[in-house]
């Protein structure tokens, strides 16, 4: 990695979630108390708000047609959508804990701990979401480590509604914390926190490789347009790198 360290030196607290707005050329990030915060990838704070007091907030994504920002709230198992420019809550969807007979998301649980957005313009909503539930535990009759793919009525509804669960996968490891969507080659970018590992696999869940992951308490992922990458941390604050090639990133 290229090093460029902590850039947020506001002190915005619990760092959960973190996504790059191409359109804007910032980031925006998401803490576990309910607030949202706009920076430069310089780690300035432009903006800062609460979305929702005492939401456990812990991932974020991007819808790249509209603009708009959805948080997972862990717990809740909700997905919020924020205008960016406002960063105030629009609608609210339901994510489903069950899919038939498996429980993916245990009331009680550990619950949704990340997010991203994978466009598709033949899809009727713009697109589908991945969202990965925590566990701590390898045992197959435990809280189930998965990663869950979703179709959300952000299109077809005006007021909100229920996700759609389309498919899932275990990738085999523990503390799933953080999601991203790699618009270069298509696949996912996921975190293990316990671990200390970022893992490029396929949407269906195919592991390509894995790789030792800088810092502790990783919490949420994103690529900007220039090779960088920015780590959210629960423990405070927001590391910027750039991975040697084959690089991730567009």
């Amino acid at each position: 990695y290229e090093w460029h360290g902590n850039i947020e030196k506001s002190g915005f607290p619990e760092p959960s979630g973190i996504v790059f707005d191409g359109a804007r050329g910032t980031l925006f990030v998401i803490g576990d108390e309910g607030d949202i915060c706009e920076m430069t990838t310089d780690g300035k704070v432009l903006r800062r708000a609460v979305v929702r007091t005492g939401a456990d907030f812990e991932g974020l994504a991007r819808d790249p047609a509209t603009g708009l920002l959805y948080a997972a709230i862990e717990g809740e198992e909700k997905i919020v959508e924020v205008d960016p420019a406002t960063l105030k809550a629009l609608r609210e969807f339901t994510v489903p804990r069950r899919l038939g007979d498996v429980e993916l998301f245990k009331p009680g649980g550990n619950g949704i701990e990340a997010i991203c957005f994978v466009p598709d313009p033949s899809n009727p909503e713009g697109g589908t979401f991945f969202v990965a539930n925590q566990s701590f535990s390898y045992d197959p009759n435990g809280e189930k480590s998965v990663i869950v793919e979703l179709e959300v009525p952000t299109r077809s509804s005006h007021t909100g509604g229920e996700a759609r669960i389309l498919g899932w996968f275990a990738p085999g490891v523990i503390d799933l914390s953080g999601l991203e969507y790699d618009r270069a080659n298509g696949h996912l970018l996921a975190i293990s926190d316990a671990t200390n590992t970022l893992m490029e696999m396929t949407r269906r869940g195919r592991i390509l490789r894995v790789i030792a992951f800088p810092g502790n308490d990783q919490e949420g992922i994103a690529l900007d347009d220039r090779g960088f990458m920015y780590i959210a941390r629960d423990c405070g604050g927001v590391l910027k790198i750039r991975p040697e090639r084959p690089r991730f990133g567009p």
